[in-house]
């Protein structure tokens, strides 16, 4: 099945496409736009940007070639957002029917529009996108069949049968299953719209303002995706059909759909995104659990001012970390003391937080919720009443519990998504595990020998013959804790500030301007051991090179800083590790260490990235903010 749908340079819909439609309008007379929308359009060599009577618009990604690579089909999970509300409908042959009929056993691409839309990031994007699915997946005998697309107009007073009849014959074309309906009347029409949240407002005239929605639906009614403007693009959607299709044909066969075992029909071992990883702590939960605590991740009213959700601290397109500051801001600008850790293989983990303190995701959940300087909740119950209140959420810990919000499902929930931020694959694992000897540049390799040599990295961050974590999850003192709580007066840190550059200031002088520091004496602050002062837990290192800054405080700007200072020997106090000492490795052998960390990047990362994207977009048209 292919990835990707190609097209030309610029992707723009071809002259025929841009004609057909604008042809269209133009025999209807809704070009309120004028000629010189209608020209722009029409010039196949145009640039993205076309301009209307009154300004300058860009037309939306959908047209262009994707700027990033596509996920791979299979390689991530679309966990069910919600359930499809079903609804009447008249065809454009006037037979009635209901969207639940339609939606059984075919994955559908349903499109909500009016066929005398002039935005061309409007209706006539979602039409355009989808004639180009059609073009790209229905010749496939394992996916024409079992694809279905519907365009469905809120302007029935126009679009009757017999005008959507003439608009479909425009784009329809053999072996594609595409239907072309409205509603039997408005009264209905409303209900539907509303079921779907999708906004649509006469302004006027015969022209309406709506917000464009594109619902991918699976076989049993679920919908799995919910595309914008921004985020609707064929490539990206046929990942998408692909990655369903792929989990019902596992299911049909008996065997557990798990996305994140499964590489695309092309590909092979090497691009297993659990490869080099250990077999799962816990199994996979259902799909309403994870698409539970999916939704709970990105919803910033979890936190006590509705200002902070999970992924503001843990963003997906930093590695699930936060690469712009050292240690996360809370609920009102607050300090927080220690750095976002990557959730990328959380679920792998059997000692969380920088501390240990919690063992089981479930329970850590609870930590950043309730901590005043965090999320800032009172109490466990006011979170619970907050769920079983807002009306985004009736209705789902239901169908994924059997009973409404509690402590425990709340954690399992979070639990259940976490779990799924599977990220293994990377350059090394093909190499080491995967026995690919071309995967591994030769830095890399002379790297990982200084790894397990002469570096001594491997002490700490272990490595074991069918798998590798890259930790020991025991906890360390190098030195860095002492130094934050015990030295004084003026000292020099340097920061990353964009890409490329950095500054060196005095920290005496910064903290002038900022709370003052507060003390962390690690794993102290749990036993109370004096032996435990300043010990913090081993963080993995896979995905190293996307997680900066680094250490427990995020003091480390990048992977020559942390090289540097363990070939330094750490910061010396009475209760330094006995592991850490000085390396006396060369440059070279430095640059080669650091090679060797950025061929832990796993190419998961990018999809469960997109992914995420995706969701908190459409949790956003939901009403999620």
């Amino acid at each position: 099945m292919p990835a990707t749908l190609r097209r030309g340079p610029q992707a723009l819909p071809s002259n025929r496409e841009q004609k057909i439609h604008l042809r269209y309008l133009a025999r209807t007379r809704c070009l309120a736009r004028g000629p010189v929308l209608l020209a722009a359009l029409l010039v196949g060599t145009a640039p993205y940007a076309h301009e209307t009577s009154t300004a300058a618009a860009v037309l939306a990604p959908g047209y262009s070639s994707l700027q990033y690579a596509a996920p791979v089909a299979g390689t991530y999970q679309l966990p069910p957002i919600e359930a499809a509300a079903d609804a009447p409908f008249t065809d454009s042959s006037g037979q009635r029917g209901t969207l639940h009929a339609l939606f059984a056993q075919h994955v559908t691409l349903l499109s909500f529009i009016y066929t005398q839309c002039d935005d061309v990031n409007g209706c006539p994007l979602a039409t355009f996108v989808m004639a180009q699915i059609a073009k790209g997946l229905t010749a496939d005998p394992r996916i024409g069949p079992n694809l279905r697309l519907i365009s469905f107009s809120f302007d029935p007073n126009r679009d009757t049968p017999e005008a959507l009849e003439r608009y479909a014959r425009q784009f329809r074309s053999p072996g594609i299953d595409w239907k072309f309906v409205t509603s039997p009347d408005t009264a209905t029409l409303a209900r539907t719209l509303n079921a779907y949240q999708q906004s649509v407002q006469q302004i006027g005239g015969h022209a309406y303002s709506h917000i464009l929605r594109v619902f991918l639906i699976d076989k049993a009614k679920k919908v799995r995706n919910i595309y914008s403007t921004s985020f609707l693009h064929a490539d990206t959607v046929a990942a998408d059909i692909q990655t369903i299709l792929r989990e019902e044909s596992a299911t049909a066969d008996g065997t557990m759909p798990d996305a994140t075992l499964q590489a695309s029909s092309n590909a092979g071992p090497m691009e297993d995104p659990r490869l080099g990883l250990p077999p799962r702590r816990a199994p996979e939960a259902a799909a309403p659990k994870i698409a539970l605590g999916e939704r709970l991740f990105f919803d910033p009213r979890l936190s006590l001012n509705h200002t902070i959700s999970c992924a503001m601290c843990h963003v997906p397109a930093q590695g699930f970390t936060a690469n712009e500051l050292a240690t996360p801001v809370g609920i009102g600008g607050r300090t927080v003391k220690r750095n976002a850790p990557t959730l990328l293989n959380v679920g792998q983990l059997s000692r969380l937080f920088f501390d240990a303190r919690e063992s089981r995701l479930e329970q850590q959940v609870w930590g950043p919720l309730l901590a005043p300087n965090e999320m800032g909740n009172p109490s466990i119950g006011y979170v619970v009443d907050n769920l079983t209140d807002w009306p985004q959420y009736r209705g789902l810990f239901e169908a994924a519990f059997g009973s409404g919000p509690t402590m425990v499902n709340i954690g399992q929930a979070l639990a259940a998504y976490e779990r799924t931020l599977i990220a293994g694959g990377s350059p090394f694992d093909r190499w080491y595990y995967g026995k690919d000897v071309k995967a591994l540049a030769p830095a890399a390799q002379r790297g990982f020998d200084i790894f397990r040599g002469k570096g001594h990295c491997s002490a700490c961050h272990t490595i074991n013959k069918k798998w590798a974590l890259f930790t020991d999850e025991k906890l360390h003192n190098t030195g860095l804790g002492f130094l934050a709580s015990m030295s004084k007066g003026a000292r020099e840190s340097r920061r990353h500030i964009v890409p490329g550059t950095t500054i060196d200031y005095t920290l005496a002088v910064a903290e002038n301007a900022a709370d003052a520091p507060l003390t962390d004496l690690g794993r102290y602050e749990i036993t109370q051991n004096a032996d435990d002062r300043w010990k913090f837990r081993t963080p993995t290192l896979r995905n190293i090179a996307l997680t900066r800054p680094y250490m427990h405080n995020g003091t480390l700007s990048s992977l020559e800083d942390v090289v540097n200072f363990y070939n330094r020997g750490g910061i010396k106090n009475d209760r330094l590790d006995p592991l850490i000492r000085p390396l006396g490795l060369s440059a070279e052998e430095r640059t080669d260490l650091v090679a060797f960390l950025n061929s832990l990047t796993s190419p998961a990362v990018d999809a469960l990235a997109d992914r995420a994207r995706r969701v908190a977009i459409g949790n956003s048209g939901a009403g999620l903010h």
